[in-house]
């Protein structure tokens, strides 16, 4: 059974400070290193976004396992966040913060032709903020649409020491006879053909820190 991940649609960019302590975020803003450091812990989240913003859940992980997390705006899809921690029992010291669904948040890409990236991003759009073609995993498998590599583009090294994963889902009005030239566990460069034409578009982001 075809598996397609639904991607939302590309927001606005609205400006944003970078301190946690300020008000709580509008429904898009960027979101970089600097805002989320590998120092923060759940009380800083609560700080920043309010208590009521801010909860603890079982996140989905690996291979269909969970892990105990901290999802920020839990109640409203445009602006949710899902954090998961080096630290679990602390909630302290993020190991990632992923945007998903169908949330507004846009991972900003400085020193790049494209300032930004978010949610149903196309191939061109990530090459583009990348300043070149990329590599990725073939689909239907556990790391169907993973980006592999960034082949020292821009993306392959974010300010504040974080690294950027990002994730595609093919299109669902892909045919099959071309789905399956791009499936599997192989690696594709973005600018293949036969991945140009299943017309992938970014279905989840994720900033993250090596322990």
């Amino acid at each position: 059974m075809r598996v397609v991940i639904a991607a939302a649609g590309l927001g606005a960019c609205v400006a944003a400070g970078t301190a946690l302590a300020q008000a709580p975020a509008p429904a898009v803003q960027p979101l970089d290193c600097a805002q989320f450091p590998k120092t923060m812990d759940e009380a800083a989240l609560v700080k920043r976004f309010g208590r009521e913003n801010v909860v603890s859940a079982d996140l989905e992980g690996a291979e269909g396992s969970t892990e105990r997390g901290t999802v920020v705006y839990p109640k409203d899809p445009s602006r949710r966040l899902e954090i998961s921690w080096h630290d679990v029992k602390k909630r302290r010291r993020p190991a990632s913060i992923a945007v998903k669904g169908k949330s507004g948040w846009l991972v900003q890409v400085p020193g790049s032709r494209r300032a930004s990236l978010g949610l149903g991003a196309s191939l061109a759009d990530v090459e583009e903020a990348n300043e070149r073609p990329f590599s990725l995993y073939g689909f239907e498998w556990d790391m169907g649409g993973f980006v592999s590599g960034w082949k020292s583009g821009k993306l392959a090294a974010m300010p504040g020491g974080c690294y950027l994963g990002v994730r595609f889902g093919f299109n669902a009005k892909a045919k099959d006879r071309d789905l399956n030239k791009v499936s599997g566990d192989r690696e594709f460069a973005s600018s293949d053909r036969a991945m140009v034409a299943v017309r992938p578009v970014v279905s989840s982001i994720t900033l993250g820190w090596p322990d």
